[in-house]
């Protein structure tokens, strides 16, 4: 895994066990499943964790019908399974595949008597801590609603930084620059996601490695 949300353990724990388990909601019995498929060691000589969870949920959905000539609409109650990838290091943090996987979080932090809550990134101290980091994206919001707020794209747009982070703040950046001898391309948003595209040959553990030494230090 190379890109997912970002969630920060409040608690200490050293393994995660996988769970199954049935549970009652409205009356419907739901399924919920914790995975972990693999135990690994990352670079430094710690231990990392990589697994799967899902979970039924009902949701509410529109049925059309045609019956003697009329239209019929209904609602009707069906049960969807959600699903979501992850990979963490033990009492640190965790990285679900996206939002929508954020449920795992919770599956995760019941299991080891944790919590776990969606990090928040500063990207202007991000930015700014890596003063040769050429930025290829800039997402940027102003301090009220009715500022201008938008999204620059291109190759080098450290003169277009400059004017915008004036009277704003950034939500989502995209940088090119080198670490620990890595040509490393990278996207952040403010809400937690980040996403390497270089190097290509980085796996789980290197990915890992990389939010432990360059996300973390610059959470809210």
């Amino acid at each position: 895994m190379k890109a997912g949300v970002l969630g920060v353990v409040d608690g200490t724990f050293k393994v995660v066990d996988s769970f199954a388990e049935t549970v009652t909601e409205d009356g419907h019995e739901l399924e919920r499943c914790l995975t972990i498929d693999r135990v690994f060691s990352l670079p430094s000589g710690e231990m990392a964790f990589e697994g799967r969870a899902a979970a039924d949920a009902i949701a509410n959905e529109t049925a059309t019908t045609i019956e003697n000539g009329e239209i019929h609409v209904d609602e009707r109650e069906r049960t969807v399974t959600r699903y979501a990838e992850f990979v963490g290091i033990p009492g640190e943090f965790v990285v679900v595949d996206s939002g929508d996987g954020a449920f795992a979080f919770d599956f995760i932090g019941s299991e080891t008597n944790s919590s776990i809550g969606r990090a928040t990134v500063d990207l202007d101290e991000f930015v700014a801590a890596r003063e040769g980091a050429t930025p290829w994206k800039a997402g940027f919001y102003g301090p009220a609603e009715t500022d201008v707020n938008g999204v620059f794209h291109g190759a080098d747009l450290r003169d277009e930084m400059g004017d915008v982070l004036e009277d704003s703040a950034l939500n989502q950046v995209g940088l090119s620059y080198e670490h620990d001898g890595d040509d490393v391309k990278m996207t952040a948003t403010r809400s937690g996601y980040v996403e390497l595209y270089r190097p290509s040959s980085f796996e789980s553990a290197d990915f890992l490695e990389y939010i432990r030494d360059e996300i973390l230090p610059s959470l809210e």
